[in-house]
């Protein structure tokens, strides 16, 4: 019967895939109405007529509807920089030939001396705003200046009243591109944001520490738009692969039909305080995956030699291969930072890798040299928030749990109430397994 029901959810999944269209994140209204872009037809009879805004295309057909790409587009790869500018005191702006991630060249920024910040924004659309109505947003980042950064990235939708921003913490790898597939963190009046009228975008880089006396420096490329899936998402994943997991956790969620994502450190299965097999396989028939959380014990994976970090990746790939979980295919970065051999690695061998940044993510998510991000969970309206953006802007919020219950863990009323929550609005609630079988992992 379990069987059964995971078939059955498998099999709408792939139904829906990349074919439902909403929201910039979702909706353009920002209110849960969706809202469909225009061209204009000039053509007659069978003729197909195309807009291009940015490097993207939108196919009108003969009886007049409008067609979205299917697929990532390119929307601006800083081949040309030309419309955009450094903001007054927030650093400089140059073209960069040796570092690039698509192209020929990508967009090198500076920070300011006094703030240390770099910022840059294309403000001349003219009277034609670009339209990111129905689509999520995708970027390539690189940083050298610092290990831990933030990147910002905000829509003027239209104007500074309403404001979408997009903020994604990176613990690392300093030095690497990194796709960034930006969620939306902030709205100004959402039910008054009309992403089809971006009139401005802005890009942010800072250090993470306030107290940092050096400017940042970065580049950014290839900022792709994707075509948004018809329903937010949420990811319910847990760390470590504690019992807690499964006499709490699973059998409350059981009640709501949700699965989620274990993160299991496979030295600890059998231990005291920890998941047995018996537990993990009544959680997988129930439609859980169980991915990689390698275990680096006291010292953290960016610490260690890369031949270390490989064989603990390794040795926890092999485990859960050995005993037939899927979810070897994942893995959540121990301790969440990202060193540059440490992503190396996790391209190397893992379909997708997890680790915290404090942001939701834009479906679908592009997965080539991507880290997928999580979030914390301690502040009840913080969490509500994100589910709610998950539901607005048709994006994934995962959301990140260790304990349940006892005196250190989430308090069990809590994690009820959460997946109350979740139960009542409008989105769905994914595993890894369910991404890919969707579509949403291209």
């Amino acid at each position: 019967m379990v069987a059964m029901r995971r078939q059955t959810r498998r099999t709408f999944l792939t139904t829906v895939g990349a074919a439902g269209i909403a929201g910039l994140a979702g909706c353009a209204g920002g209110n849960g109405k969706e809202k469909s872009s225009t061209t204009s037809s000039t053509g007659s009879g069978n003729q197909e007529t195309t807009s291009t805004k940015g490097s993207g295309e939108e196919t009108t057909t003969e009886n007049g509807t409008t067609e979205q790409p299917s697929g990532p587009q390119t929307y601006e790869g800083f081949e040309k920089l030309g419309a955009w500018s450094a903001v007054d005191g927030e650093g400089s702006l140059k073209k960069s030939t040796k570092m690039k991630y698509e192209g020929s060249q990508s967009a090198h920024v500076v920070g300011s001396k006094q703030t240390k910040d770099g910022m840059i924004h294309r403000v001349n659309f003219a009277e034609k705003p670009a339209d990111f109505s129905n689509q999520n947003l995708s970027l390539a980042f690189k940083c050298t200046s610092h290990d831990f950064v933030k990147i910002g990235v905000q829509l003027y939708a239209p104007d500074r009243g309403h404001i979408v921003e997009m903020k994604r913490t990176l613990y690392g790898p300093k030095g690497k591109w990194v796709r960034v597939n930006l969620g939306v963190t902030s709205d100004m009046d959402p039910k008054r944001v009309d992403l089809s009228k971006v009139y401005e975008i802005r890009i942010i880089g800072r250090s993470t520490d306030p107290n940092t006396t050096k400017p940042i420096e970065f580049y950014v490329d290839d900022l792709k738009t994707v075509p948004a899936p018809e329903k937010g998402m949420v990811m319910l994943s847990f760390d470590d692969g504690l019992e807690s997991q499964y006499t709490k956790a699973f059998k409350m969620m059981q009640k709501y039909g949700f699965s989620g994502v274990d993160a299991i450190i496979t030295d600890a299965v059998f231990d005291d305080g920890f998941l047995t097999q018996r537990q993990m396989r009544d959680m997988v028939k129930d439609g859980w995956d169980m991915i990689c959380h390698p275990n680096t014990q006291s010292v953290p994976m960016d610490q260690r030699p890369k031949a270390e970090q490989e064989e603990l990746m390794k040795e926890s790939q092999r485990w859960l291969k050995k005993y037939g979980y899927d979810g070897h295919k994942y893995m959540a970065v121990p301790k969440n930072v990202v060193g540059p051999n440490t992503f190396e690695l996790a391209q190397k061998y893992f379909d997708l890798t997890l680790s915290f940044g404090a942001s939701p993510n834009a479906l679908p998510v592009i997965q080539k040299d991507t880290i997928l991000s999580r979030m914390g969970t301690s502040d009840i309206k913080s969490v509500k928030q994100k589910i709610d953006h998950a539901a607005r802007y048709k994006q994934l919020s995962p959301l990140l749990f260790h304990r349940i219950g006892g005196q250190d863990g989430v308090p069990e009323k809590k994690f009820e109430n959460i997946l109350k929550y979740i139960k009542n609005q409008n989105v769905e609630v994914v595993t890894l397994t369910d991404l890919k079988d969707k579509g949403m992992i291209v």
